[in-house]
């Protein structure tokens, strides 16, 4: 990958999986690649068939020529090519995997680079997709119509050494070791109400075994 841009964003990117098979959603710091905030966008898998752009940088509207947030992802791409976009973004998360595809636009006088990689949500389901995409010249006319000149999928192998990780950080409380936590009230069973009435108890009462805490 010639791109700095991009080639900054995925080192970050691996450096935040460490070893898994994705990070977390909110394991994402913007502030570490301010740079690329504007060519940013995300997408999120609500159904099989049903995926949609959460967030999208600046730079990402203008080559649209319109706000994208909430549009499906194959509005990034020209018509012909939205299916196949599409189905690349079920592969990054269901691999998983990192795509880079090469674009051009405008009879080939604009020319981009598109990087996807995957994410997990909250709940550890890798749903959604953190794209990036750069362009060889800052000019150009909205809206672009992305043809799609080439694909090169990586397959995501987990690292042997990875720490496993199955719910977001900072929801998960962590976990109160038994040994040496304080030890609660002591329970005794008592078999028997020395206060009890003699005699059968009433029709429809039930007996209960008393705990006394004392």
């Amino acid at each position: 990958m010639n791109d700095l841009m991009l080639s900054s964003l995925k080192s970050y990117w691996e450096r935040l999986r460490a070893g898994r098979i994705a990070p977390y959603r909110a394991e994402i710091d913007p502030r570490q690649f301010e740079s690329a905030l504007e060519n940013m966008f995300i997408v999120e898998r609500i159904s099989p068939e049903n995926m949609r752009i959460r967030l999208a940088g600046m730079k990402i509207c203008e080559m649209m020529g319109m706000e994208v947030r909430g549009m499906q992802p194959g509005y990034l791409v020209d018509d012909d090519d939205r299916i196949r976009f599409e189905r690349l973004m079920n592969v990054v998360m269901a691999e998983p995997a990192v795509i880079e595809l090469k674009l051009s636009a405008a009879g080939g006088r604009f020319r981009a680079t598109m990087l996807l990689m995957p994410l997990r949500s909250d709940f550890g389901d890798i749903n959604r997709v953190l794209g990036c995409a750069s362009g060889q010249s800052e000019a150009f006319a909205a809206p672009l119509a992305f043809r799609i000149e080439d694909v090169t999928i990586t397959p995501i192998e987990p690292s042997a050494h990875a720490e496993p990780r199955e719910a977001m950080p900072g929801f998960a409380e962590e976990r109160t070791p038994f040994d040496g936590a304080p030890a609660g009230p002591r329970l005794r069973s008592i078999d028997g109400n020395p206060n009890a009435p003699a005699g059968k108890p009433k029709p429809g009462l039930r007996k209960f075994r008393v705990i006394d805490g004392k």
